[in-house]
């Protein structure tokens, strides 16, 4: 949905920027994985928050020795799979799976597109909603003329602005902070993480 220009930027990303542009949507997110985890009893939110915790603290604090693999794994185990359910928050759930799976795998692995494919999973999560609200499938320009559309590419575009800055701790903990948005996802779900 993006243009070719934004998209040549994110595969340009040196693989730190790559693992903290894919956290960063994973972090957004997170509330709908919550309310997901917490209204079918499927999932672990918990298990979700820490293995995102566990990456934010593996790229700020230089002495973290972490088993990000072992990670990855406990993940996997709590990734839902949205043709075995009737509950539509699967999807997004799954979406937000999708995006930390990319985080880690852009230190795991180190393929060079995971920053692309958890930016698709994130503009697919608000398209797919919105087509959900609308009943019917939606054309790139009424999806355009959504404000949650809008929403999530100004974010996006935040981010990469803000991920391409030289690489400190502190900068990273204010992406972290910026992708939070209070506890409000790119659906516009809050909940509280307590």
């Amino acid at each position: 949905m993006f243009g070719d220009k934004f998209y040549k930027r994110l595969d340009d990303l040196e693989p730190w920027q790559q693992t903290v542009f894919a956290l960063a949507l994973a972090e957004r997110m997170y509330p709908n994985y919550q309310l997901y985890a917490e209204s079918t009893g499927n999932g672990s939110a918990q298990v979700f928050r820490h293995a995102l915790d566990t990456l934010w603290q593996y790229l700020t604090e230089r002495s973290s020795r972490l088993d990000l693999s072992a990670e990855l794994e406990a993940l996997e185990e709590q990734i839902p799979e949205p043709a075995k359910e009737e509950h539509y928050g699967a999807y997004p759930a799954l979406d937000a799976c999708v995006a930390l799976s990319c985080a880690y795998n852009s230190v795991v692995c180190r393929i060079g597109e995971e920053a692309t494919e958890a930016s698709h999973a994130s503009v697919g999560c608000v398209a797919g909603f919105l087509e959900l609200l609308e009943g019917k499938p939606l054309s790139d320009e009424e999806l355009y003329e959504q404000p949650l559309m809008n929403e999530e590419l100004e974010c996006q575009v935040t981010l990469l602005n803000q991920v391409s800055r030289p690489r400190d701790a502190a900068e990273i903990l204010r992406i972290r902070e910026l992708a939070s948005q209070g506890g409000v996802s790119n659906l516009g779900i809050s909940l509280t993480d307590e």
